[in-house]
């Protein structure tokens, strides 16, 4: 991901930032952001400096949710197995039973809450502009 990443920045033209006068205030944060990452500011390069916040809770979010489904799914996996092995006990059976259906419940509150989480981000959250959002909601500049 990392190289694919890379590869297509190096394909795009980008001018180091002039980090002595920023014009902008987001020249400004991007030159904030190349001297936080350790990079001269003669080096200082929109395509390195890049990355909003919404950008990285969508980052957070993604992961968290891929972990929580493999522990759905590793969960589904121990259900089944203690399903097969139960030899007949009733009691054995319903406890591997109920182990799987919390586990599909999980998936779906997991992807429930994806779906929640990024209607939110792309519909409420947006980057607010002469008192509207990009999707058109009112807000407070």
């Amino acid at each position: 991901m990392a190289i694919l990443l890379s590869s297509f920045s190096m394909a795009m033209p980008s001018l180091a930032l002039d980090c002595t006068s920023p014009v902008t205030p987001k020249d400004e944060i991007q030159c904030g952001a190349c001297d936080a990452a350790g990079t001269p500011a003669a080096n200082c390069k929109p395509a390195n400096a890049e990355g909003t916040l919404h950008d990285t809770l969508v980052e957070v979010i993604n992961i968290i949710s891929v972990l929580a489904g493999a522990v759905a799914v590793v969960m589904i996996i121990i259900g089944g197995f203690r399903f097969v092995t139960s030899a007949g006990n009733a009691e054995s059976t319903k406890s591997a039973r109920n182990t799987i259906v919390y586990a599909v419940i999980g998936l779906v509150i997991i992807a429930m809450a994806q779906i929640i989480v990024h209607f939110v981000l792309n519909n409420v959250a947006n980057d607010c502009v002469n008192g509207k959002t990009t999707s058109g909601l009112k807000c407070t500049p």
